[in-house]
């Protein structure tokens, strides 16, 4: 691909008749499966780019269709500033998702998948993006009520996230919540459960985990999103915390239905 810094974005327009705006309030769906196996090392701005994406599938979709967007949606859509610097650097971002790998593993099936984000991404030097989902994430992503192992969010509320930290436990939050806020949520794990959760250096001792990654996101996920309240409780084994539980103390969410 010729370097994402070279391209010229001329003719910028925008190819969506939709509302953009009304976008930030779509769903996003995904098998639980995805959100607490899959390994992966996308910074914020992809994981928003993905959720974006995955907002785009419809309940009864049979396969992925090629989503038709460009770069001027997705900079409106994801709250950026709209300037040839920062298309490029969506075009870069797009990049490496098409090349990075995720893997997750199937515990029952003692099976490890190892396969990409996006299986095609086309971009016009005039802003217009074409993308595909990498087929092998169906089970994840598509016919989701057929299963019933699903989380499902408001695109909005990862958007308003910054850090790649508060966005993952975001999700992982969302997930525990298995009666739509009737009762407090816990998210329970060790702390190297929690480092392979979040991708966090495993080479990070606890007070770094703690300082560097779970308080930050735990304080931003507080002040920006409505719903939660998190709250970080350890347990010890002499010295050394052994167990990890966030509780999310917020409990009078009302149920979002998958429409």
């Amino acid at each position: 691909m010729v370097s994402a810094g070279r391209i010229l974005w001329t003719s910028d327009r925008d190819f969506n008749k939709d509302e953009i705006r009304d976008q930030r309030y779509f769903l996003v769906a995904e098998h639980n499966d995805l959100i607490t196996k899959a390994r992966h090392d996308l910074n914020a701005r992809e994981l928003k780019i993905m959720d974006y994406v995955v907002s785009k599938i419809k309940p009864n979709d049979e396969h992925f269709n090629l989503i038709d967007t460009s770069m001027y949606e997705l900079t409106r859509v994801l709250d950026l500033k709209r300037s040839g610097r920062t298309y490029s650097q969506l075009a870069q971002n797009l990049e490496d998702m098409r090349a990075k790998s995720v893997k997750i593993y199937n515990p029952s099936e003692r099976r490890l998948t190892l396969t990409g984000w996006l299986e095609v991404v086309d971009i016009w030097e005039n802003g217009q993006v074409k993308l595909r989902i990498n087929k092998q994430f169906a089970p994840f992503l598509l016919k989701l009520k057929d299963s019933g192992h699903y989380t499902q969010y408001f695109l909005e509320d990862t958007v308003r996230l910054k850090s790649k930290y508060a966005i993952l436990l975001y999700k992982l939050m969302r997930e525990v919540d298995k009666d739509h806020g009737q009762s407090i949520g816990i998210l329970q794990g060790t702390p190297e459960e929690y480092m392979a959760w979040l991708g966090s250096p495993s080479k990070y001792q606890y007070k770094y985990l703690k300082n560097k990654v779970l308080n930050p996101a735990i304080e931003e996920i507080n002040c920006k999103i409505n719903d939660m309240e998190l709250e970080l409780l350890q347990a010890r084994r002499g010295r050394k915390v052994v167990q990890i539980e966030i509780h999310n103390n917020f409990a009078r969410r009302k149920s979002l239905r998958y429409q």
